[in-house]
């Protein structure tokens, strides 16, 4: 049998599609450019405070006032120990928190129609290079301005309850 026309008709149908010419380069400029509005869009979707306590009671605190709010909390992730594992000798003490309102991620899933992802629900509690505890969270009260009915509704009470729970702990 003799391949020829197949590898022909082959190399015919894929022309076009293999003749695409590829997207042009940002230039150097462009692309600072570009990395700079993606961060500052990063470090709007995300809240940023100082903690008025050290790591440690940082974290006893959070825990603490998730408890009071009746959140349901997971494990605690101890990501320096992790970092450390992994061949990092200087790494910063992290902790992530994982909590979250009881069946909240099944609430939002119906409220959105299974078209958004789940809420992260965590809190992140850092060491900065000053020495001082940070707490990290997905500002979802943000967000939430973005997402139209019950859904933004749900996010927006998340938000507003990390907010509660943060108070009196970061600033």
């Amino acid at each position: 049998m003799n391949a020829l026309p197949f590898l022909l008709a082959a190399l015919l149908l894929a022309g076009p599609a293999g003749a695409q010419t590829p997207a042009p380069q940002p230039s150097q400029e462009q692309a600072k450019q570009l990395m700079a509005r993606q961060m500052q869009m990063m470090a709007t979707m995300f809240d940023y405070r100082r903690s008025r306590t050290g790591f440690d009671e940082t974290v006893v605190a959070i825990g603490a006032s998730l408890d009071r709010h009746g959140w349901q909390k997971g494990p605690v992730h101890d990501v320096q120990a992790a970092m450390t594992q992994s061949g990092v000798a200087d790494g910063k003490r992290m902790k992530v928190i994982m909590a979250c309102p009881a069946n909240f991620n099944d609430k939002l899933a119906k409220a959105s129609q299974a078209k958004l992802p789940p809420h992260p629900c965590r809190f992140t509690v850092f060491e900065g290079k000053d020495g001082k505890a940070y707490v990290v969270r997905m500002n979802s009260e943000l967000l939430a301005k973005g997402i139209q009915g019950d859904a933004g509704k749900l996010m927006s009470a998340i938000g507003a309850d990390e907010n509660a729970i943060l108070k009196g702990i970061a600033e």
